[in-house]
């Protein structure tokens, strides 16, 4: 038995639907009810609307159809409008009375869906309607903020030629220029400007409208990230530059750390849990690096935080690191060379007494395969960039403030080369830490950062050298209880880390003060 007809009135909305405008046409001219609606609460106009049939949605106004009428989720027919971006049909329902400050339960107002969207035509309709073009959603940000983000330029250029305020911020964290967040980061820095939102998503042409809008190009977030900061964690190598030929100060580092300590630091990230930033743009990093020297930036600045971290996976306490030493951390032998050749002193340490020598071994490691420049293919640069490293005056028996030598960073990695080279040049194989380790006992097996790890192959070379210099390696096997760096499962080493790089950066600020002070008498 076939289903009775549908009543004209939700025949009228099914029509409108599936874009029937025939039928439509037919049943307004009926008298259908233009403001019956579906299950859903929608409306033809909802329907019209979303089609984006100006024909359609003028018939149904004409008819008495409402123009704020919501559906069950709040959407009145003015913001299916703008998700199209469609400057006609936005005209008609604002001049049949639809509000132009219409906003959504999380304070998305019509403006910035349209923004969005990135019609200027639309935005400008919005504007002469009086749209509040300044409002803020629940997390503080604009319509300006939501073009910027999108990579709307033309929408930008509307919505300043209409009164958008360039310097209005969030108000709520909106995700730092950095690449996470843990117990070991600093919550995530607040204060976004629409132009450092275009910044961070590598919005190339929306980064140039604000700019010639009278953007800063020296904008920074609350936790002093400059904006030339914020591209280069982010691996927009592209607007970096733009930045930088805009006039961006390549040495700012107010929140610790200058672009080229960052730059070097997005080449090759530590992995963690989450991978590095996805590279954007027509640049290079390597022509950033170049061009951060050619703008003058300080080769030697030293890093005043122990920042750009990478969650808990992380040994490296980047206190007063230079971008060679992270360059060298990385095994990043391309950046080394170029900045070795611009007059970068490769061998300044980081507070913490590890050399470029000593991480470009294997010291600071969190685990072989997980930090930058540990992965498999990586092993002849890292072999490279130990012989780099003591080409250019590094220390081999060297120490850090635990008492490791670059030797038992080589123990950490596991590369045999490396230990063959750095004993021809003279590095002593019994070297103990503070703990007693010897390069042996790191390499026979220990626990750290919550696992047990061993270099069998590393272990027995050692074994080997030592035997034929008459060494003894009794006693010099750990017995797998201590672990070291276990900041995940130990909370005692969790607070003690960071009680350890509150006093470091207090005592490192003060030792830089003095330092400078007295270069400048």
């Amino acid at each position: 038995m076939a289903a009775p007809p549908a009543p004209a009135d939700t025949a009228l909305v099914e029509a409108a639907r599936s874009g029937d405008s025939a039928t439509v046409r037919t049943l307004v001219a009926k008298r259908a009810d233009v403001n019956a609606t579906g299950v859903d609460g929608t409306t033809a106009l909802h329907w019209a609307v979303h089609h984006d049939n100006a024909e359609l949605v003028e018939l149904l106004i004409r008819n008495g159809a409402g123009v704020k009428r919501e559906n069950r989720y709040g959407v009145q027919p003015l913001w299916l409008a703008a998700v199209n971006g469609s400057p006609k049909v936005l005209a008609l329902l604002l001049r049949a009375g639809a509000d132009p400050n219409t906003a959504m339960n999380g304070g998305e107002t019509v403006a910035m869906t349209a923004a969005r969207a990135g019609n200027p035509d639309a935005v400008r309709a919005l504007a002469e309607a009086g749209a509040d073009l300044n409002a803020k959603d629940a997390r503080g940000q604009t319509a300006l903020m939501w073009a910027a983000a999108r990579n709307n330029a033309e929408a930008i250029k509307a919505l300043v030629q209409s009164g958008a305020d360039l310097k209005v911020r969030t108000n709520n964290p909106a995700g730092g220029g950095g690449r996470g967040n843990s117990v070991f980061n600093s919550p995530a820095p607040t204060g976004f400007t629409a132009f450092l939102f275009a910044v961070r998503s590598g919005s190339v042409d929306a980064v140039r409208a604000l700019l010639d809008a009278g953007a800063d190009v020296n904008d920074t977030l609350s936790d002093g990230e400059s904006a030339l900061v914020v591209a280069t964690a982010n691996a927009h190598w592209q607007v970096a530059s733009l930045l930088l030929d805009r006039g961006a100060n390549p040495n700012a580092a107010g929140a610790g750390w200058n672009a080229l300590h960052q730059t070097v630091h997005s080449r090759r990230p530590n992995l963690g849990y989450t991978p590095g930033p996805v590279p954007t743009g027509n640049t290079d990093s390597l022509e950033v690096v170049k061009k951060l020297i050619a703008k003058g930036i300080d080769l030697d600045a030293r890093m005043t935080k122990n920042g750009m971290k990478d969650g808990q996976r992380n040994r490296h306490n980047r206190l007063g690191a230079t971008a060679f030493l992270l360059a060298a951390k990385r095994v990043d032998v391309e950046a080394m060379k170029v900045l070795a050749a611009a007059g970068a002193n490769a061998r300044i340490p980081a507070a913490d007494g590890n050399t470029p020598l000593m991480v470009a071994a294997g010291t600071a490691m969190w685990y072989v395969g997980e930090d930058g420049g540990s992965m498999a293919g990586h092993e002849k640069e890292a072999v490279e960039a130990v012989k780099l490293c003591v080409e250019l005056g590094n220390d081999v028996n060297g120490r850090n403030d635990v008492g490791e030598t670059p030797l038992h960073g080589a123990a950490f990695r596991g590369v045999n080369e490396i230990v063959e080279y750095l004993v021809s040049k003279g590095a002593v194989l019994d070297a103990r830490d503070q703990r007693g380790w010897t390069p042996f006992t790191i390499a026979s097996g220990i626990s750290y950062g919550d696992v047990y790890k061993m270099q069998p192959q590393t272990a027995k070379l050692l074994e080997q050298l030592m035997t034929a210099r008459n060494l003894s390696t009794a006693g010099q096997t750990a017995d797998g209880t201590e672990c070291l760096d276990c900041i995940q499962t130990h909370q005692d080493q969790a607070r003690a880390a960071l009680e350890r790089d509150r006093r470091m950066e207090a005592e490192f600020a003060k030792s830089e003060a003095e330092r400078l002070g007295a270069r400048q008498q």
